[in-house]
């Protein structure tokens, strides 16, 4: 049995990812998760919390916005979310 391993994102992927975040705008990160990670028509018609409550757990999950980590897990935690990628 032989895993697949995924590619890395691309250096540009991960700084546009990375912009998007700190500023918070939950409205960049739809549109950038449906030009650059094709996600299905169902997800991208998600309201505003939804993407908002994934924002905020992608901030807390990265190694590279941790200014941004205390805040991030307050809001999540005021709205009873945990941090965990895997679930709401």
């Amino acid at each position: 049995m032989t895993k697949t391993v995924p590619p890395q994102p691309t250096p540009d992927y991960e700084a546009e990812l990375r912009t998007i975040l700190s500023r918070q705008d939950w409205q960049a990160l739809r549109e950038f998760s449906r030009e650059r990670n094709a996600i299905p028509d169902d997800v991208y018609a998600q309201d505003q919390h939804f993407w908002e409550v994934l924002l905020h757990k992608l901030i807390v999950n990265r190694f590279d916005l941790l200014g941004l980590h205390e805040q991030s897990r307050a809001w999540l935690l005021a709205r009873d979310y945990t941090t965990d990628l895997g679930g709401f």
